[in-house]
């Protein structure tokens, strides 16, 4: 399946010099490590000169007055594959206090096609440097993934410093996604669209304005479908349990990563995405899973503190048929919780205690109440139990 996306930066974070780095924390220039090289001169990041405040520069200082500096990324795949089947263009905005010649190249690997464009910058203003766009063609990806090369030439420079910020590679044709720019077909006449199609450096100037001037609407757009797609009214007997019929912004099993913190306020408790134990080991093994749990059963929140919810949390850490014992007993205000050895982690003998299964019942105990965990080879037949005391109808360990 071929997954087009609107226009994205395919370079990796490091390569694009995002001033943030994944965890969203800024990056002390200084030490920035990115894939970058360059010969003919000697190359710096910095953050005094910027085209956007958050994306650094690189700072390029010429070794003498003549010899052409080339600056190249090598190796580039793109974590997805929104350029297969697409166009890909390279973009970077160069600014120096004399006029020179930058030439922008780039090579599909894959395919060993390469082109380049020459342009002469300005003095003292940040221009944009871009190469042709090239064809990526139909990929069978399983096979060998996308590659690219990028180089940036620039010679008649007379040994003066020079500016790179802002560099993109994406794929070209990502603003045809627009749902204003895709009705604007509609509502235009021909030859104006064909007019623009022919046009170079940029190519299809006017699409892509009205794609700038109403990138923020189109993603309202389509998170208004994403969420409300289909009316009940719309949605016949026969397919009222079908997937596409929950909004994504409700309901846990389909809400997207961006918007559970916000579901879970309905809960009544933010989202734990970890559960760290006395002894420094992690309680909740898979992420994904556990915060479409705490989603749907909210025993973290408003359904804590009940016996339902110890047992059920206790479960999240357990193995095997996952069986827990729960029940009062020892002191007032102590819950014992008692499991199985062999489906229990962080325990070797009878009688001990899990730090995993203490550290995720501690989220949901009652207020006041102390929780008791014990492990061991067989557990008691206690009547009246809920679930393994009623004879004939739970199998005893």
């Amino acid at each position: 399946m071929i997954i087009k996306t609107p226009t994205r930066n395919v370079l990796a974070i490091k390569n694009s010099l995002n001033a943030k780095n994944e965890n969203n924390l800024f990056v002390n220039p200084e030490t920035y490590s990115h894939d970058w090289t360059v010969s003919g001169a000697t190359i710096s990041v910095v953050s005094d000169v910027y085209v956007h405040p958050l994306q650094y520069s690189f700072k390029i200082q010429p070794l003498d007055d003549i010899t052409p500096i080339v600056i190249s990324l090598d190796d580039i795949q793109p974590s997805d594959n929104s350029l297969n089947g697409s166009r890909a263009q390279f973009h970077c905005q160069v600014r120096a206090n004399v006029e020179a010649s930058v030439s922008v190249t780039v090579v599909n690997v894959l395919s060993g096609q390469s082109k380049s464009h020459n342009q002469q910058i300005p003095i003292n203003n940040w221009t944009g440097c871009w190469s042709p766009v090239i064809d990526v063609g139909l990929n069978n990806l399983s096979v060998a993934p996308l590659q690219f090369e990028v180089s940036i030439t620039i010679s008649n420079h007379g040994g003066q410093v020079f500016y790179l910020s802002t560099p993109i590679l994406m794929n070209e044709l990502g603003f045809t996604l627009n749902t204003f720019v895709a009705n604007m077909r509609k509502f235009v006449p021909s030859f104006i669209y064909d007019k623009d199609k022919i046009q170079e450096y940029p190519n299809y100037p006017f699409a892509k304005l009205l794609y700038v001037l109403t990138n923020a609407a189109d993603k309202s757009t389509v998170l208004y479908r994403r969420f409300y797609e289909y009316l009940s009214s719309e949605i016949s007997v026969r397919n009222e349990d079908a997937d596409f019929r929950y909004s994504e912004l409700i309901n846990p099993e389909y809400v997207d990563i961006d918007y559970v913190d916000w579901l879970s306020q309905f809960n009544g408790t933010p989202l734990y995405r970890s559960v760290t134990s006395s002894a420094s080991t992690e309680a909740i093994q898979n992420v994904e899973d556990s915060i479409t749990w705490q989603l749907k059963n909210a025993y973290f929140g408003r359904n804590a503190g009940t016996l339902e919810a110890i047992k059920e949390c206790t479960k999240q850490v357990l193995g095997g048929e996952k069986i827990v014992l729960v029940f009062p007993g020892g002191q007032f205000f102590r819950i014992n919780v008692y499991t199985l050895l062999s489906e229990t982690p962080g325990v070797s003998q009878n009688g001990d205690t899990s730090p995993e299964v203490v550290a995720i019942i501690e989220k949901t105990k009652p207020m006041g109440f102390v929780l008791n965990h014990e492990a061991y080879d067989e557990l008691p037949l206690i009547l009246d139990d809920p679930t393994y005391g009623l004879l004939n109808t739970a199998p005893l360990a």
